[in-house]
């Protein structure tokens, strides 16, 4: 430091910490690198200069990582070690007129993506959503199990495909629609017996009907005396 001169000394204090914009991103080379273009080239007090490739921070990078690269025009902090931005680091997460924050509340937490996708998080309401572009799609891969505990679940969709070797439904089920089955059903009365199946309206069965293995449309009657009562079908 002690050959070193007064304007050497003072460009190697403004280049510690700067604010800048990513001109560029290489998301191909290892580790993922930016350049940022700070300064302004025809102001004496803050000249403009552009960096070589440089990294760029990350929330997490060790067994954990997270992966959420920089953009082109992204407003950044440059964090250049001993004042040499050939050392430095871009660190992001500057807003301005041009990427403002999504939310101005101080009860919710955000993410918003390009295609106007919207992840947010409402801690006063207690409300968590989801926002997803037309044509969007959502994938949960889980080999153990999906479990979801709640009071209330409402699923509105033009279609719903369970495709599962068995499903079973602990509580009762309404159905208001059409019901509809293909493959045979069979069921039972409960253990104590005292349970019936009705139907309030018409039934129409285009096959054979039995019950206790008597034939509703091929069982006959005993013939008997003119008004006497038949015996039971057989």
């Amino acid at each position: 430091m002690g050959g070193m001169d007064a304007n050497e000394f003072r460009r190697l204090i403004v280049n510690l910490i700067r604010k800048g914009s990513v001109s560029d991103v290489d998301l191909t080379s290892n580790p993922p690198t930016c350049r940022v273009s700070v300064g302004d080239p025809d102001n004496a007090d803050n000249p403009g200069l552009v960096t070589n490739w440089i990294p760029f921070l990350t929330l997490r990078a060790g067994t954990t990582r997270e992966w959420n690269p920089l953009t082109k025009g992204e407003k950044v902090v440059l964090l250049c070690p001993m004042g040499d931005p050939a050392q430095g680091v871009a660190l992001a997460g500057l807003n301005d007129e041009n990427a403002p924050a999504p939310s101005n509340s101080p009860d919710k937490h955000m993410r918003v993506y390009p295609d106007g996708a919207a992840i947010e998080y409402d801690h006063a309401a207690h409300a968590l959503t989801a926002t997803l572009p037309a044509g969007a799609t959502v994938l949960i891969v889980a080999p153990g199990a999906v479990n979801v505990q709640t009071k209330q679940a409402n699923v509105q969709a033009e279609t719903i495909l369970l495709d599962a070797k068995q499903t079973t439904v602990t509580g009762a089920m309404l159905v208001k629609g059409a019901f509809e089955f293909q493959s045979g059903m069979t069921g039972s009365a409960g253990a104590s017996g005292g349970s019936t199946m009705k139907i309030n309206g018409a039934a129409d069965f285009t096959g054979e009907v039995k019950s206790q293995g008597i034939s509703l449309p091929k069982h006959t009657h005993r013939e008997q005396g003119d008004g006497q009562l038949v015996s039971a079908p057989q």
